[in-house]
């Protein structure tokens, strides 16, 4: 299975570099010589990382066979995926998104309130975006809210906070 990684925010220079960002704080999921996908809607390319390197606000990495700022420019928005496999292990209480995709969200008396559909980083936190029966809400990925996550159940229960949804 092939996880999303970071998106490709647009060319760095002239050569092919590319501007992106992570989706979580480090990029070791991201070494040279290693083969990745880069997919945009419908078109996708598998290319092998030359090189990678920290940035203000991500990192810029060429992939052999992105030459010139056209090329680079083309691939603007996409997402960088890697097998499973390639993924840098996480510490205790971390979490990759496609992991929490899906989860059933419960409040800590059993009541539950829908299931999340995406995770979207913010400056402080992530934040899950719960379907439920009355639309979206949103649950700030923090402990003061989540008290338990269970990956194999697909399970996350929160403690209830007035006026948070």
């Amino acid at each position: 299975m092939k996880i999303a990684v970071a998106y490709i925010r647009g060319p760095r220079g002239f050569k092919g570099e590319l501007a992106a960002a992570l989706f979580k704080p480090s990029s070791a999921s991201l070494r040279p010589g290693l083969v990745v996908t880069i997919l945009k809607g419908d078109k996708s390319s598998e290319l092998e990382v030359e090189y990678i390197k920290s940035l203000r606000r991500g990192i810029g990495l060429k992939l052999i066979g992105i030459d010139d700022e056209e090329t680079a420019d083309g691939w603007r928005g996409a997402e960088i995926l890697v097998e499973a496999e390639n993924l840098e292990p996480l510490g205790e209480k971390e979490f990759y998104h496609f992991q929490l995709e899906g989860s059933e969200i419960c409040e800590q008396d059993g009541t539950k309130l829908g299931v999340v559909e995406r995770i979207d980083d913010t400056t402080g936190n992530a934040l899950l975006t719960v379907k439920t029966d009355n639309g979206e809400i949103l649950i700030p990925f923090v402990e003061a809210v989540v008290k338990s996550v269970d990956i194999e159940k697909k399970m996350i229960i929160i403690k209830k906070i007035e006026g948070l949804y």
